[in-house]
This record gives C-alpha cells, sequence and structure tokens, in this order.
C-alpha cells in the first residue's frame, strides 16, 4: 500500500521536465512565432519583433529558474493561447496607436494644404422604385397587415378629403348657379326694358286719359315687355329697379305661399331650384291684378312688400346694403321703381332701418304685417314709427293716402337683422328727385333692443320729434 502511494505522489520520470529542456522548448515557439513574415503583415503589425524580443526574455528567465513540475497538455494548451492573445492585444493596441497616429496626421495636413483635399462627391440620390398611379391610390387605402394605427391614419385621411371634396364641388356649383342666374336676368332684362322703350315715350309725351277715370273704370292693357315675361313664368306680376344699382329683376308671386315657406325663396322665375332666388311679393298683397274685362279685380294694397336675398355678389338686393353704410347712397338712389304687368310706378324713399325678426320686446316692429291700414291713424303710426327708426332723416312728405313700397332684405348688424327700405309713390305731376337735397343722419335713432347688446343705447323717447300729418 505504502509503495502504491508514494507512486501517486512521485511523478513518473517521464513527465519530468529538465530546465535545459524547457530552454530547448522555448527556441522551439521561438523559431514558429518569428518565422519570416510577409511585407503585409510587417506593415499591419510594426511592434512584433518587440513582442518577440519579450518572449525571448521571458525564455531567459526560464532557463535561470529552478526546474518546476511538467505541466499536462491541456495547461500547456491554455499557456500557448494565453500568449498568443497577449501577442495579438499587443499588436492591436499598436495598430489602433498607429491609427490614430494616422489620422492626426491627416487632419493637420487638411489643415495646412486643404487645397490637396477636395470635397468628397455627394452621394447620388438613390432612386426609388416607381409605382404606378392604381397601386399608389391603393395605398391610401386600408390595407390587409396594416397597423391599428396605419388604419386609424388612412380613414381620418379619407374622410377628410370627402369632405374637402364635397366642399369644393359645393362652392363651384353655388357660384355656377350664381352666374346662370346672372346670364338669365341680363337676357330677360335686356328684352323686357328694349321692349318697354316705345311706351315709356308715348306715356311721357301724352299723358293718359284715365285722369277723369275713376280706379274701377280704368281698363288696363298689357305691356310689351310683360307678355314676354308672363309667357317664361305666369307668376310674375312686374318689374323693380333702381337706377344706377344692380336691382333690375322681374317680381312674382305665388298666391300658396305661407309665412316662412315662401315658394320663391330658393326658385328662380323659370321655378328652377337656385340659391339666389327671386324678388318675389308678399302673398298677400294685391297688386294691379286685373280681371278679363280690363279692370282691376279688387283695389291694390296701401303697402307692397318685396323681398330678396343679400347676395354676397350684389345681386337680388346686395346693394340695398349700401343705403346703411355708405351716407351718400341714399341721394345717388333715391327712387325705385316698378313696373307692374299694365303700368309704371315710381317711388320716392323716404325712409330706411334696421328691424329684427326674431324681436320679442318693446322694440318689436312687424313691418312685414303693415299691408293695409285700417284708417288714417293707423296710417301715420306706422310712417312715423319708420321716421322714428330711419338711419337718415329725408325731405320726403308722406301723406294719408299714399300708396307705399316696403323692401327687405337681410343684413349683417346682427344675426336676425332685417334692412328695410320704405318708400312712397311719386304723386301725378311731381318731380321725384325734387326732395332729395337736405337729408340728414338721423340723430336719435331707434334700434332694437338687440342692437344695444353690442352698442350703447342712445335713443331718447323724449327727444323732439316732427312728424307725419
Amino acid at each position: 500500500m505504502q509503495e502504491e502511494e508514494k507512486s501517486k505522489v512521485m511523478p513518473d520520470a517521464s513527465q519530468t521536465l529538465h530546465p535545459a529542456d524547457a530552454a530547448e522548448e522555448a527556441p522551439e515557439r521561438k523559431e514558429h512565432s518569428t518565422q519570416s513574415p510577409s511585407p503585409a503583415s510587417e506593415e499591419a503589425h510594426p511592434a512584433s519583433e518587440a513582442t518577440v524580443s519579450k518572449l525571448e526574455a521571458g525564455t531567459k528567465s526560464v532557463e535561470s529558474e529552478e526546474p518546476v513540475e511538467l505541466e499536462t497538455p491541456a495547461e500547456k494548451i491554455r499557456a500557448i493561447r494565453t500568449s498568443l492573445f497577449h501577442i495579438a492585444q499587443v499588436e492591436e493596441e499598436a495598430a489602433v496607436t498607429q491609427r490614430v497616429a494616422n489620422q492626426i496626421q491627416q487632419v493637420k495636413a487638411r489643415k495646412e494644404h486643404p487645397e490637396q483635399f477636395p470635397p468628397p462627391r455627394p452621394p447620388a440620390p438613390s432612386n426609388p422604385p416607381r409605382r404606378s398611379a392604381g397601386s399608389r391610390v391603393l395605398g391610401l387605402f386600408p390595407q390587409k397587415g396594416d397597423s391599428g394605427g396605419e388604419v386609424a391614419r388612412k380613414c381620418i385621411f379619407l374622410f377628410s378629403s370627402t369632405v374637402f371634396l364635397v366642399c369644393v364641388v359645393l362652392i363651384v356649383l353655388y357660384f355656377i348657379d350664381i352666374m346662370r342666374a346672372d346670364q338669365m336676368y341680363d337676357d330677360i332684362g335686356t328684352a323686357y326694358h328694349s321692349a318697354n322703350v316705345q311706351v315709356t315715350t308715348a306715356q311721357t309725351e301724352a299723358p293718359q286719359a284715365a285722369e277723369t277715370q275713376t280706379t274701377t273704370e280704368k281698363t288696363y292693357s298689357l305691356l310689351p315687355g310683360a307678355e314676354e315675361l308672363l309667357a317664361v313664368n305666369e307668376e310674375i306680376v312686374g318689374w323693380v329697379s333702381i337706377d344706377g344699382t344692380k336691382v333690375d329683376y322681374p317680381v312674382v308671386q305665388h298666391l300658396d305661399d305661407e309665412p316662412g315657406n315662401e315658394y320663391y325663396l330658393y326658385r328662380n322665375i323659370q321655378k328652377e331650384d337656385s340659391k339666389p332666388g327671386s324678388i318675389f311679393l308678399d302673398f298677400r298683397c294685391t297688386f294691379d291684378r286685373v280681371g278679363a274685362d280690363g279692370t282691376l279685380e279688387e283695389p291694390n294694397s296701401d303697402n307692397l312688400i318685396l323681398y330678396g336675398h343679400n347676395m354676397r355678389d350684389e345681386s337680388m338686393f346686395g346693394t340695398l346694403k349700401y343705403y346703411r353704410t355708405d351716407e351718400s347712397y341714399y341721394a345717388q338712389h333715391p327712387v325705385i321703381t316698378l313696373n307692374s304687368n299694365y303700368e309704371t310706378y315710381q317711388y320716392a324713399i323716404f325712409g330706411y332701418f334696421i328691424a329684427d325678426a326674431e324681436d320679442t320686446t318693446d322694440t318689436r316692429f312687424e313691418y312685414w304685417n303693415a299691408i293695409d291700414f285700417a284708417d288714417e291713424t293707423e296710417f301715420y303710426d306706422y310712417v312715423n314709427e319708420v321716421k322714428r327708426r330711419t338711419l337718415r332723416i329725408t325731405n320726403v312728405d308722406v301723406e294719408y293716402g299714399d300708396s307705399l313700397l316696403t323692401l327687405s332684405t337681410c343684413n349683417n348688424a346682427f344675426d336676425t337683422a332685417r334692412l328695410v327700405i320704405v318708400a312712397r309713390r311719386v304723386r301725378e305731376g311731381e318731380d321725384p328727385y325734387a326732395r332729395v337735397a337736405g337729408s340728414i343722419p338721423n340723430p336719435n335713432i331707434k334700434w332694437p333692443n338687440v342692437y344695444y347688446l353690442w352698442n350703447e343705447n342712445t335713443y331718447d323717447p323724449d327727444a323732439p320729434f316732427v312728424p307725419y300729418g
């Protein structure tokens, strides 16, 4: 047993390495590691010779050491790997140092001799593959495999694009509708006025013999222009115009109208849908309604009320707003001409004001219901209320028995504002322009209460007032 233990403790002689043998092994490694390298390896690894010297020095130190026990093959391999790792590490550090030195030298050379280093060419733009128009359009729609966020983005984009396109189409159609209406009314107006020129001249040169006749005895005959209008629409009752403005349109009347449901509000005189609509007479009014025998079926209304849109392109009643905004506008356009299908009438403007169509307070003024007056008191109550509210005091007088004409349109003074122009018929032998001069702004305007929400209330009900009558 003791001999077996000794044999286990004492190494075999074949496994013991003499220092001289170690010295012989080291030169052997040296021969393998110091073989003549290629020129390329010498340039890439300038520190190889120093590394070999270090190994030789290590070998010599091994020769001078005391004899060591023989290593196992695994330990030898590990030692070789460690040596190679150190060699590679030293060589890499040397290469990094050399690269840094080269870069520093290159930077210095660029600063000292920039002309030797032209700027690099920009990279050529990459040409993405072209997609067909169909694939691009399909790419706008959600596809299989799209993420939830991508699907939501595409849906929002498609919805927004649809809304935008619909708005563009509606705007284009709106302007096309306006252009068509303007052209239609221009053509009809040209034909109407040219047909009535001779009749108007004859009336000016020779007054009608109807002066001696009563209203019920007078016989009416159609104006030449009216015949053409009635051929277009049998509900046309006349023509309204203001000299020097764009107000120059036929007037229609739909007897089956209801308040708030006016037939011609968004229809032209050809009964087609149209945003500008038509100038129409209140369905409750009577205006030169002539029977088969050529006489009036019933007397005309005391106050004829015409309605029309306040168009932005100044068509229809779009120019009436200038009576409010331009102080000189009244002096330039003080007279309204209204033709029935049988007669020509002129009206002198004596007031214009702003009303609230939805007023429920003490400033409510239902001018739209002032069609026939029961008596003189009711007539003067109405015309004097117009005078209190008018934006401009005129010199036109008003007497009981005068026929009135009212033009009504929307206005931007506030949301429910209406601009109302009121005129009385020019009397026989009167110069319609005689009383135009001398008008002044009203110093004490009676506004609707809604106006005072944004403006100071300056109305004084006790201020001096000169009434009509």
